[in-house]
């Protein structure tokens, strides 16, 4: 019985130390608890991203692909492709794309390949199949910056 109590009294001070002290402040959310989606903010809403983007997309086997999206406000778009060195004109197609549900990732529709876009202040990220964000030395190269607005 003598060698309980001194174990219990060591377990107790064991207990109250680890517990340490109270804070009677709320918890904050953490970052990564906390989304864009807490407030209602994200790129469909905050962003004026009607407008022409152009750039050149890497390719696998050519030194690029000229790249010309319009996105329009009803949700339509044209896209126009010329693969370097090989295209003298380029290729067009238009249809619709839809907003996923994060408000800031769009999928082109069977017309354009369901490529999906990132929507950024001024710019569109080309993401990969997977919807992943390209990274690496590369992950630049898939931007298609933004050169008018629609009005």
């Amino acid at each position: 019985m003598k060698s309980t109590v001194p174990l219990c009294l060591l377990v107790a001070v064991v207990l109250t130390a680890c517990a340490g002290p109270r804070d009677s402040a709320p918890l904050q959310p953490s970052s990564a608890q906390h989304s864009d989606q807490t407030d209602g903010h994200n790129a469909r809403n905050a962003l004026d991203w009607a407008g022409t983007y152009e750039g050149t997309l890497p390719c696998a086997d050519c030194s690029g692909i000229h790249t010309r999206l319009v996105l329009m406000q009803d949700g339509t778009y044209e896209l126009q492709t010329r693969y370097l060195d090989r295209q003298s004109h380029p290729t067009a197609v238009s249809g619709t794309f839809t907003w996923q549900p994060d408000g800031s990732t769009i999928l082109l529709d069977m017309s354009g390949d369901e490529q999906r876009y990132f929507v950024s202040e001024g710019r569109l990220i080309m993401l990969y199949q997977d919807g992943t964000r390209p990274t690496g030395p590369l992950a630049q190269h898939y931007e298609l910056k933004q050169v008018s607005e629609q009005k």
